[in-house]
């Protein structure tokens, strides 16, 4: 399934009247929306630029999307490393590609969007959120906002050095001609909301990423390319490899206890290795200082491992989650000291509510999640984290980060109106943080295999179209936005099923029965089938696929066939859907509601009776259920009552006015035979 991104009309339009309407943006409630406070200054500036806080979301599912970005910026991320691109941008990549229950297992390495695609939902993103910032959306009183976004890029040098990734990276470093096509794209009514400040430096930093087994000759050149020509500053993602096999092997499957994971020593032996990985760090690092701009290390990429089995194909998955954050702490302390703390660390791996505040004690910034975000509530986490640190800071009588870094290293506190702390002593105070928790972190009971080895529990039950369990999990838990509710209410009705027989239509009485207030469904154009609804249903099946799914556009509706698909056409005049492989029109016009299946055609009245029949095509013994006319009659009309990304579509302030009614046949006109 291929991610369609919606136009920056439609989710700027859907943005301003969600929130005007029902207090929400993208699905997310004000609630949940992190505001700040102004007591307490959790801002960081990792590599020159300035974020009101060091959370976010690392690269990955959680960074592809506009909306997705929206969603973390409005919980609180104000540090947004950007899903990692690469030139290769044709791949079709296995499905489902995510498997977190607990432990994070994937087999997603890179983006699902074209690269041109992916520049224009990241500067989308960008104008959206300066938006919010000028609405003040979510800014807490005296609250200044700041965000960074970092871009990522992959996986080799001859690569990075293609005139696309070029492009990309450019526009990133100014983007104001492509902030100016999206405005002058914006119908007349949206215009005024986007003349707000929107910087035209949507990022000055870029993560590299590499394949394992990449030389250090390569990645050096390729960091070389990134300062030299395009002036950025540059993250390097290291592996957990660094560790060493050995290492990995005993703390993973030793004194954490996951028997059941299995390292590959190929990967280990075809890395970088430690002493090659220093040498290459510390060159880098005088390199970028010489040029004016900085160097930094990320820690970590993703674990490879062989498979352990479950729904993700292939014989290695990649590793994420709590034992990683031992690993890659582990490692961020080997290489804090081996740089005497003068190598900036970012970090990612294993992050929640409980670790983030820790990680941030250690000096490093940004301190981004992913896996965690996967989880039921999804971005509604991210304040949590937050939370932590304001309450930590709290606790140690701390104002900015700085204090807290060294009131966690028991360094003397200084008064509120004292001079700023000195870089080193701050360096200092951060390496005994980092020592310190690493040092316990195998201990921690936590982090150990024993409590990490259930699967969220199912009901011996298959998914269906209607009244599932009503959880709202799919919702919390995909990360690209694009599950949705609907309001259906309760229905109880007595209908018809028409059957050719003999030449004619003969009808039978069938029920159609909704038992549940409220139903879910799927936005097909923001589903790329990574699997994470299914971990996390009580039903078994999948919302993925048993869910009712909604297209945006003919061409995806077409394109996704022979699947099950719906789409809402002509203002809710007209709709079509695949069903079982069968597709079915369901029409307003003057005489009531046509509804059809390309064999038998019935007119249905305003109170749901069938006023007319007749064989489009004399097929005997074919049946047509209204059932199925009241299923997909009760889909639109609840799917076009409240704001999701289907009925986004038909909001006027973005799509100009309604169109008259669809034009009809007359009754009987046209092939077919009326009984």
């Amino acid at each position: 399934m291929a991610l369609t991104p919606q136009p920056f009309a439609m989710l700027l339009a859907r943005m301003l009247a969600e929130f005007e309407r029902e207090g929400r943006i993208f699905d997310l409630p004000r609630r949940s929306f992190w505001r700040g406070r102004e007591a307490l200054d959790l801002s960081v500036t990792p590599h020159g630029a300035r974020a009101s806080n060091p959370a976010g979301p690392a690269a990955g599912p959680h960074t592809q999307l506009a909306q997705n970005l929206v969603l973390a910026w409005l919980a609180g991320a104000r540090n947004l490393e950007l899903k990692t691109v690469q030139v290769l941008d044709r791949l079709t990549l296995p499905r489902p590609c995510i498997d977190a229950p607990d432990l994070g297992f994937n087999v997603e390495w890179s983006q699902e969007l074209r690269l041109g695609q992916s520049f224009e939902q990241y500067v989308t993103a960008w104008c959206l959120i300066h938006i919010l910032v000028a609405r003040g959306t979510n800014q807490g009183p005296g609250v200044r906002q700041a965000t960074r976004f970092d871009a990522s890029v992959g996986y080799d040098l001859d690569g990075i050095r293609r005139a696309g990734m070029a492009r990309f990276l450019d526009g990133l470093a100014d983007a104001g001609a492509a902030i100016a096509a999206l405005r002058a794209g914006l119908p007349p009514a949206l215009r005024s909301h986007a003349e707000v400040e929107i910087p035209q430096r949507v990022s000055g930093c870029v993560t590299l990423s590499t394949f394992h087994g990449c030389p250090a000759d390569e990645i050096e050149r390729i960091v070389e390319h990134l300062i030299g020509r395009h002036g950025m500053h540059v993250v390097v993602k290291l592996n957990p490899t660094l560790l060493g096999y050995e290492a990995a092997e005993a703390l993973l499957r030793g004194r954490l206890g996951y028997d059941e994971l299995r390292l590959d020593r190929a990967v280990f032996d075809a890395d970088i290795g430690w002493a090659e990985a220093v040498t290459m760090l510390d060159r880098l690092s005088a390199h970028a200082a010489r040029a004016g701009v900085t160097l930094g290390a990320k820690l970590t990429n993703t674990l490879v491992i062989r498979n352990p089995g479950g729904p993700l194909s292939g014989e290695v998955v990649y590793l994420s989650g709590p034992p990683l954050h031992v690993l890659a702490m582990t490692l961020a302390d080997r290489l804090a000291r081996a740089t005497g703390g003068r190598l900036p660390l970012s970090f990612s791996a294993g992050i929640d509510a409980d670790n983030f505040a820790a990680a941030v004690s250690c000096g490093m910034s940004p301190v981004t999640a992913c896996t965690d975000l996967l989880r039921p509530t999804g971005y509604r986490r991210l304040p949590r984290y937050l939370k932590a640190l304001e309450a930590e800071m709290e606790r140690h009588g701390a104002r900015t980060i700085a204090d807290y870094v060294l009131a966690c290293a028991e360094a003397p506190p200084r008064a509120r109106d004292a001079a700023a702390p000195e870089p080193g002593a701050i360096a200092a105070a951060a390496l005994r943080n980092l020592a310190a928790y690493a040092a316990r972190l195998p201990d921690d009971p936590r982090y150990h295999a024993v409590r990490h080895r259930a699967r969220p529990r199912r009901i011996e039950r298959r998914l269906q179209w209607f009244d599932c369990e009503s959880c709202n999990a799919c919702v919390v838990c995909c990360p690209n936005d694009a599950f949705f509710s609907v309001r259906s209410g309760t229905v109880a009705l007595d209908t018809e099923a028409l059957a050719i027989e003999g030449g004619g239509i003969r009808r039978r009485p069938v029920r159609f029965q909704v038992t549940r207030e409220e139903q879910w469904a799927l936005f097909a154009d923001f589903c790329n089938e990574c699997g994470n609804c299914d971990t996390f249903c009580p039903e078994h099946g999948g919302p993925y696929r048993l869910k009712p799914r909604f297209f945006g556009s003919r061409a995806g509706f077409d394109a996704a066939a022979p699947a099950d698909g719906l789409l809402i056409e002509a203002w809710g005049a007209r709709m079509v859907a695949r069903v079982g492989g069968v597709l079915h029109r369901l029409e307003r016009g003057p005489d009531g509601e046509r509804f059809d299946d390309g064999v038998i055609e019935a007119v249905i009245d305003g109170a749901g009776r069938v006023v007319a029949a007749r064989a489009l095509e004399m097929r005997e013994g074919h049946q047509l259920s209204l059932e199925r006319y009241h299923a997909l009659r009760l889909l639109r009309d609840a799917t076009l009552a409240r704001l999701n990304p289907v009925s986004a579509a038909f909001l006027p302030l973005a799509a100009g006015p309604a169109p008259g009614p669809a034009p009809r046949a007359a009754p009987g006109a046209g092939r077919g035979r009326d009984v």
